[in-house]
């Protein structure tokens, strides 16, 4: 393992292959959950076999998860179409949730876990550009 700039992490996370810096060694980092944020990023369910006979059930606790977010922060939801979103909507209007903090966003996802197909957002709070999005080039992690 090569070690790099006195850091303790191999060159390879600090340099990419054709030489360039990267966005680690320019300062980002990966934010905790628990710092403070704008919003939460999350995609209604949609496929049957991430809830095996039980995703009928999953939509109105999704709802109430959903409710709980918008009591103190936005919740950006991706759906792949109106129909989606007027079907999300409906329960998260029965669950009671402050709609005034809800957005949705018309991206077709694979999955609901947004966390593995979202954006992932780094941070340099000293860089011309202190936000960056990250591609992970997602493929259901081989699924």
């Amino acid at each position: 393992m090569n070690i790099s700039n006195n850091t303790g992490l191999p060159s390879k996370l600090l340099t990419t292959d054709s030489g360039h810096p990267t966005l680690l060694k320019a300062g980002y980092s990966f934010p905790p959950e628990w710092a403070k944020h704008e919003a939460t990023w999350l995609s209604w369910p949609h496929k049957e076999e991430s809830w095996p006979g039980k995703i009928d059930s999953i939509y109105p606790k999704y709802a109430e998860f959903i409710k709980y977010l918008a009591l103190s922060e936005k919740v950006r939801i991706n759906v792949r179409n109106k129909a989606m979103k007027d079907f999300a909507l409906n329960h998260i209007e029965k669950a009671g949730a402050d709609l005034l903090k809800i957005e949705f966003y018309f991206n077709a996802t694979n999955d609901a876990w947004c966390r593995d197909h979202g954006p992932a957002f780094l941070i340099n709070e000293n860089a011309d550009q202190p936000k960056v999005i990250v591609d992970w080039g997602f493929n259901a992690w081989g699924g």
